[in-house]
């Protein structure tokens, strides 16, 4: 029995909207903590304007104007403001359309900067937000920094060194709805420039840092530098071979956050330092190889500060440097008012033969009716559904009836439309279901090392149902759960094929039955 599958077209049942899939897609950003008097910030749906039925309208962007200070984060106050998880949570609601499941998420300490341990208090907050994110299904972008605009002090690099070993039990505990924990901690906003203390040019502490970073994360999960030039500098220039992307070294587990995304040609600093090792062509190529097997993410500066991102440029970046994720809070209207860069991807058009030129990826069906005929989508949309992966199931093949107790063979294979592959590790399932009766069998596969831009997968497994299994029909499915042992059988948190499929319990049931006999 054989079986070819398509994939999902616009005009398709929700077809136009973004897949729901864990640790990847456009993200949106909060800082979080609900301590009275601690400067936290609001999401930016914390005044929202509400239509009469509750629900809002867009999220409003706040304090964008203080005087001095134009660039903070949403609803950031300098006279410290707690927020409540509701506020995040019908962020995340609000977006359900573009399929967001990650969030940028700050925690601020400069309360503590002057050395003092961190209180129990503040890591129970910090507690009670991971606990939360289990209950939205989501997952965090972290980052913990100190500074702000205006820096009237900051950490010393003991102070930071020793509340990343406080943090340490909860990083291990909840790292199941940890997506990636940005090595912040240094300068305004954890971005590594402007310390009170001039800890971005201490490159003996960056060691320092990055191995407790590191030590302090499961060996499979990884963290990000905000400038290759820091890690080329711990590390050496060369990139990251495909034969060591997946060892638990050190740079084998670094990947790039770019805070000034097509923000000059320098992307805000982040290419041509003043301490780089190589020209920024050479920087640009290192990423380029880098994000092949590393988590990538960035975003654009506030207000398009340095002109435009045009949306040919942002695909071609996006594409080239294999980006998992990326913000659409900055040079976006629904944050910041005006109209700016990413509006401007809602409305241009791509054209499909622009994406092939460019030897980008796209499926047969992405601008395809059910008649054949040509759907424009906009750059937003091509972005927002290939950040990451995009996995296509296109064929399967097992036989109809078997033997309990004898193997038989089944073969499923996919495409990868998106620009990366899948972050974290994950184990891929083969399900057959008959009532209550369940089981599942692994394919011997390792999904991170399934790449993107069109490349193809093959999976081949030897199944066999127990001798004492039921007769009968059973459903077969592709089921490729969160790799945790916490949210493994949450069914929030496993992966949706782009494919037409009926998806639920978190299986992409292929509509296909093997009978099974005695």
């Amino acid at each position: 029995m054989q079986k070819t599958f398509r994939g999902i077209r616009p005009d398709d049942c929700h077809g136009r909207m973004g897949l729901r899939n864990p640790e990847r897609g456009f993200r949106t950003e909060m800082y979080f903590s609900t301590i009275p008097g601690e400067v936290a910030g609001m999401c930016s749906c914390h005044h929202k304007q509400n239509k009469l039925d509750g629900r809002s309208e867009k999220p409003v962007f706040q304090n964008i104007d203080i005087p001095g200070v134009p660039h903070l984060i949403r609803g950031n106050r300098l006279d410290g403001i707690e927020f409540s998880h509701a506020q995040w949570q019908d962020e995340l609601d609000f977006f359900g359309y573009d399929g967001i499941t990650i969030m940028q998420s700050y925690c601020f300490l400069m309360r503590y900067s002057d050395g003092q341990d961190l209180p129990a208090r503040k890591l129970d907050d910090i507690e009670g937000f991971f606990l939360k994110l289990r209950e939205s299904k989501a997952k965090a972008l972290l980052r913990f920094a100190y500074e702000l605009s205006p820096t009237l002090t900051g950490p010393t690099a003991a102070t930071t060194l020793k509340h990343l070993s406080q943090l340490r039990p909860l990083l291990r505990k909840y790292s199941d709805v940890i997506y990636v924990l940005q090595c912040g901690f240094i300068g305004k906003f954890g971005e590594w420039h402007n310390s009170y203390h001039l800890l971005q040019r201490d490159q003996a502490f960056h060691g320092e840092l990055f191995a407790a970073v590191l030590e302090a994360l499961p060996p499979e999960r990884r963290t990000m530098v905000r400038y290759p030039a820091l890690k080329m500098r711990l590390y050496g220039s060369e990139p990251l071979r495909e034969d060591e992307a997946f060892a638990m070294t050190p740079r084998a587990r670094i990947g790039h956050f770019n805070d000034g995304f097509l923000a000059s040609e320098s992307h805000g600093g982040t290419f041509g330092r003043g301490d780089s090792l190589v020209p920024a062509d050479a920087e640009k190529d290192y990423l380029a190889q880098e994000g092949r097997f590393l988590p990538m993410d960035g975003e654009l500066f506030w207000r398009d500060l340095r002109g435009m991102a045009l949306p040919t440029e942002a695909v071609e970046h996006l594409a080239r440097w294999h980006y998992d994720t990326f913000g659409f809070v900055h040079g976006h209207s629904l944050f910041e008012g005006d109209k700016y860069s990413i509006d401007v991807w809602k409305v241009v058009p791509v054209d499909p033969m622009f994406l092939r030129d460019k030897n980008l990826p796209v499926a047969d069906s992405y601008f395809v009716d059910a008649h054949g005929q040509h759907v424009w989508r906009s750059y937003y949309e091509y972005i927002r559904d290939h950040l990451g992966y995009r996995l296509e199931l296109t064929r399967a093949e097992m036989p109809d009836q078997v033997q309990c107790g004898q193997p038989f063979d089944v073969t499923v294979e996919l495409v990868n439309c998106g620009f990366a592959s899948p972050v974290n590790p994950r184990p891929v399932f083969l399900v057959l279901r008959q009532g209550e009766a369940k089981y599942a069998f692994a394919f011997d596969t390792d999904i991170q090392r399934w790449a993107g831009h069109g490349t193809s997968q093959k999976l081949s497994l030897a199944v066999t149902l127990p001798k004492e299994a039921p007769v009968g029909g059973y459903a077969a499915g592709l089921w490729l759960p969160d790799g945790s042992d916490v949210l493994r059988d949450d069914h929030d948190y496993a992966i949706r094929c782009a494919n037409t499929l009926d998806f639920h319990d978190g299986v992409n049931w292929l509509g296909m039955e093997v009978v099974a006999q005695k």
